[in-house]
């Protein structure tokens, strides 16, 4: 299998390792893409019924649930550990004790177990980006420092997850108490009593980040955030949560953290490096899949249409988010020793 699959440890880049100038290129082209398929979607008049749940359905194979699925070579890699039985094992068994204790929240307190997707995510989103950028050739100058960068990390959380909440409250309100409804079909959670707190906090932080990146104008990475900043709150603004959450997380989030692990495959270029970090997601791409099918069986009593059926992967996402989250936090504390050493 290791040979089929070409598996083997990602090990983080070594101290001093340039970024290809290539992935911001990339990046873009891909968020142009799947954030126009986004607009598109809605004029088009696609935002309805089944068509709207397309663009999460399609994450399930492509840079969404995949980007999460070679955790275990990531976790070797950084332990320093070659790809045996044991150490596998290890890694394995730890990321579903992990999976199954989040799901066993969604159970015991669904409101609980939301409200903590909702905050963890709005911080990994963030700090993906965060992450991201810091793989930018342009990124030189350091002009963030802690504070203005814990406010970048916020609000790029924030666009995603909370701008829904403001601009189509009863959408996203029902796509996350669809969630809740599977542990508890009578609770319905009233978000809108979190909206004037989400108001304040998001124009606070947007306004903070702002004037930091308009400070330092003259750099390219502040020019190429402000950009960014703008473009994705005016298409959270204009796409109905469920169908922007879907081509953001596939076309964004999953398909930057697949560029960032091409600089732990020093020996590649990068578009033979997203081809293999493909076929390598593929088992637990697959794996994971089945996870989504045993939880459907399990409730199938409580799904009664597509709608519901999305919400149990969301729910499954929540399980799964955890552990990456962990190992991503562990990339990230590797690499900025890296950067401290060179």
């Amino acid at each position: 299998m290791k040979t089929f699959f070409a598996w083997s440890p990602l090990a983080p880049p070594t101290a001093g390792s340039r970024p290809s100038p290539a992935l911001a290129t990339w990046a873009d082209r891909n968020a142009y893409l799947f954030l126009g398929l986004g607009l598109l979607q809605v004029v088009a008049g696609l935002d309805e019924g089944l068509v709207r749940l397309v663009p999460l359905a399609i994450g399930l194979l492509l840079f969404g649930l995949p980007h999460g699925a070679i955790d275990h070579l990531v976790a070797l890699g950084l332990a320093g550990r070659s790809l045996q039985l044991l150490p596998l094992s290890v890694v394995l068994s730890l990321y579903l004790a992990v999976v199954l204790a989040v799901l066993a929240l969604w159970f015991l307190l669904p409101g609980v177990a939301a409200l903590g997707f909702l905050i963890m995510t709005i911080y990994h989103w963030g700090k993906g980006d965060l992450a991201f950028e810091r793989c930018d050739v342009d990124n030189e100058s350091g002009f963030r420092g802690s504070l203005a960068n814990g406010i970048h990390l916020i609000l790029r959380g924030l666009i995603p997850i909370g701008l829904p909440f403001l601009i189509f409250p009863d959408q996203a309100s029902e796509f996350i108490n669809a969630c809740v409804r599977f542990f508890a079909p009578d609770r319905v959670i009233d978000w809108s009593l979190w909206r004037s707190l989400l108001l304040i906090a998001f124009v606070g932080f947007f306004c903070g980040d702002l004037w930091v990146h308009l400070r330092h104008f003259r750099q390219p990475l502040a020019r190429r955030v402000l950009i960014e900043n703008f473009a994705l709150a005016l298409f959270f603004s204009l796409v109905p949560p469920v169908i922007a959450i879907g081509w953001y997380f596939a076309g964004w989030h999953g398909f930057r953290h697949l560029l960032r692990l091409t600089r732990y495959q020093a020996a590649l270029d990068l578009p033979a490096g997203l081809a293999r970090l493909g076929w390598q997601a593929f088992p637990f791409t697959v794996v994971s899949v089945v996870m989504l099918f045993i939880l459907y069986i399990g409730m199938a009593d409580r799904v009664t249409g597509s709608f519901q059926a999305t919400a149990l992967y969301l729910v499954l996402i929540s399980a799964l988010t955890l552990p990456h989250l962990i190992i991503v936090e562990w990339m990230d504390r590797r690499e900025k020793s890296s950067r401290e050493v060179s």
